[in-house]
């Protein structure tokens, strides 16, 4: 069974994806033609920013209360998401709306973003789930006590 936050969010996707699909073939031919991205694993600013939005949108999820299978599978459908979005809408013509064309290398990245903080999750359990916080009249101290296992 699929919790609620899920699907909001899958229904959303979907909303988004038709939405696109319709405004692509609306337009000039041009806008919705399939593009495959030329690019390498070399690790660009774009590649970069995959990773670590991958990375946050897990954490974020996770905060939210999502378990850490549907954090995964939500976070990897946004990156599908946003690929099909830069394979149909150019660049050139939309600005930051497009992309350059749907590139593995990309859904790669986010792979490896979400993967980073799953690691992470399950490695770093903190020792106490509480955040101490000291005020006096010179300042605060915020102490975490986190082990890592």
């Amino acid at each position: 069974m699929i919790s609620r936050p899920i699907e909001r969010i899958i229904m959303i996707a979907i909303g988004l994806f038709v939405a696109c699909t319709i405004v692509s073939f609306s337009y000039p031919q041009e806008l919705g033609e399939w593009r495959l991205a030329e690019d390498t694993m070399e690790p660009t600013d774009d590649k970069q920013v995959h990773a670590v939005g991958s990375f946050g949108l897990y954490y974020l999820f996770i905060c939210k209360g999502f378990s850490p299978a549907d954090a995964m599978k939500t976070t990897l459908g946004l990156g599908i998401l946003k690929e099909g979005i830069d394979a149909l809408v150019p660049w050139e013509t939309y600005g930051r709306w497009g992309g350059d064309g749907w590139s593995t290398n990309d859904i790669l990245y986010d792979i490896m973003g979400a993967g980073a903080a799953y690691s992470i999750d399950k490695l770093w359990k903190p020792n106490n789930k509480k955040i101490d916080v000291k005020i006096n009249k010179n300042g605060f101290n915020i102490g975490i006590t986190l082990q890592i296992k």
